[in-house]
Formats: structure tokens, sequence, C-alpha cells
């Protein structure tokens, strides 16, 4: 949990103290860290020491008697240091795991509390929508006047906490699965925001607002009156519903049909044979008399010109 502009989102965790300690105890141990004083580990402290010694001996030609004391003074106070430093980038890490634990534990609260307002917040729409009768436009609503009016003023109070309980079960979704670049895809194509009705049957113009995010009480009243709004229970709720939107209604376990039946083609004709000048009659050896040389019914042509390919 961070801090937010975001009232639905500030009360939606408020309903869970638990985080904001937890959360508070880690920002604690944040200020801490780094509040606390530079400082170096022991071998920085010594190579520290002994190069400024050397230094000393380079120029007087005169050695520490002291030394050795000042060596272990040093090592230490870079002991205690370095102690001090180690806990307070545990009690960090530590302080932070426990909070997003905590969150995580605990998300299925907030958003049952703002499943619970976007409910009143579509009842009170829905109710609005009807005193709204056939106006569908701020200057309709005035002409109107009246009734239709003063329900035109009640949706605009309400679109804008529709808007902010829309953008905070997105932010605790993200918070807590780390998936941002994801669920930024889905509420850009339009899901998350009702369940039950594919979006191929909603009205093109709704799935326009639902995907650029620019609600309008249009919009407000036709989701109040669909009865399809809902906000995922988690990550895994959202995944199934994006899944289900863009799936093939019906499947064919069997797959696609193929036709297997065979196909019978012509014989192909026989290729008349070809004798050449050079051919020679079969002979069954020196033995039997010469045969007749066959008659010529072909010429070989000439051959293929030879290209190099390279």
């Amino acid at each position: 949990m961070r801090a937010s502009t975001n009232p639905e989102l500030t009360a939606a965790w408020a309903t869970v103290p638990d985080v904001a300690k937890a959360q508070e105890r880690h920002q604690e141990a944040v200020k801490l860290r780094r509040d606390f004083s530079r400082g170096a580990a022991p071998a920085e402290a010594l190579t520290a020491l002994q190069g400024e010694v050397i230094a000393t001996f380079t120029a007087t030609g005169k050695w520490p008697a002291d030394y050795a004391k000042r060596a272990a003074k040093a090592h230490a106070e870079a002991v205690v240091w370095e102690a001090e430093a180690v806990a307070l980038r545990r009690l960090e890490d530590v302080t932070k795991a426990e909070a997003e634990n905590i969150r995580d534990s605990l998300s299925a609260d907030v958003l049952r509390h703002l499943r619970g307002r976007l409910t009143e917040i579509l009842d009170a729409a829905k109710s609005a929508g009807e005193a709204l009768g056939d106006a569908t436009s701020a200057e309709q609503a005035i002409e109107a006047g009246g009734d239709a009016l003063d329900a035109w003023r009640r949706l605009t109070a309400l679109l804008r906490d529709y808007a902010n309980v829309r953008a905070a079960s997105w932010d605790v979704l993200q918070s807590v699965s780390g998936m941002g670049p994801r669920l930024r895809q889905w509420r850009d194509a339009g899901h998350g925001q009702i369940r039950g009705v594919r979006l191929d049957n909603v009205p093109a113009h709704i799935v326009d607002v639902m995907r650029s995010g620019a609600f309008t009480i249009e919009y407000l009243v036709w989701l109040a009156r669909s009865g399809a709004a809902f906000i995922a229970e988690s990550y895994d709720d959202l995944e199934a519903n994006a899944m289900a939107a863009t799936e093939p209604v019906t499947y064919d376990d069997r797959g696609p049909l193929r036709d297997l039946s065979p196909t019978v083609k012509a014989a192909p004709e026989p290729m008349p044979s070809q004798i050449f000048p050079h051919s020679l009659a079969p002979s069954l050896g020196v033995l039997e008399a010469a045969p007749k040389q066959p008659t010529v019914t072909a010429n070989p042509g000439d051959p293929t010109p030879y290209t190099p390919s390279f």
C-alpha cells in the first residue's frame, strides 16, 4: 500500500488497519537506516589506517609506536558500526517482507469492501437512471428540469465515485499480483468490468467506454441496469474473466473434419521408348550372331551448356 489521492482506495485499505501498521513499521525502519551515520567496514578501516601511517613513514621515516593500539581501536569501532548497519539493513528487509505478506493476505478484505461500494453506487445509479428518463446529456436534463435534473446531478457524483472504486480495484490487484503489464493489457481490452456477458454481445459504444476508461453517465446507467458489473476477487479470478470473454463459445473435441476418402486418378500414359544412334541391341554372348542394329527413333541433342555457380 502506498499514499494515494483516491479516497475510495484510502478508505478500502483503512478497513484493514494491520496493513497500515505494518507499512508504518517498514517506513520507520527505512528512516532508521537512512539516518544512520556513515562508516567503514573493519577491513576498510584498517586499510585506511595503514595508508595513513605508511604515508607518514614515507615522509618522515618514523613508524608510529602506537600503531597496534590505533589499529585495534579502529577495527573495534568499525566492527561496532558494521554490526548495527547490517542489523538495520536486515530490519528494513524483514519489515518490507512482513508488510507485503500482510497486504497480500488481507487484500481479499479490501476487494470485498470495494465490491460493497460498487453495489451501493450501482443501486443508486439505477434509481437515478429511472428518474432521468430519456435525457442523455446535461442540456437535456436541464431542459427537462425537476427530477431529471436532480437525477443528473446525483449521477455526476456517482460517476466520480464509480471511477474511483474501479481505479482502486485495479490498484489493489496490481499491488498484490505484481502483474502490471498483463493487468493493463486486460483493462485496455475492456475486461474486468462485467461478468457473464461476452463483449461481442455488448453495444459497441459501451465497449469503447470500457476500453478507454473515460466513463460516462450513459455507461454508468447501462452498467447499473445490466446487473453484470463485478470486481475480481483475485488475479486468478480476473484472468478467468478475461479468458472466458475471448475463448470460443463452443469446442469441437474431434477437431476439424477431413475427407479421407481415396482419390482415383487416371493411369499415366506410358512414355514411348527412345532409341539413339549409339544404342545397341541386347546380346547374350559372343557365341551367338550379332543382333540386328535397332532402328534409331531419337537423337540425343546437344548437351545443356555448363553454367558455373559460386
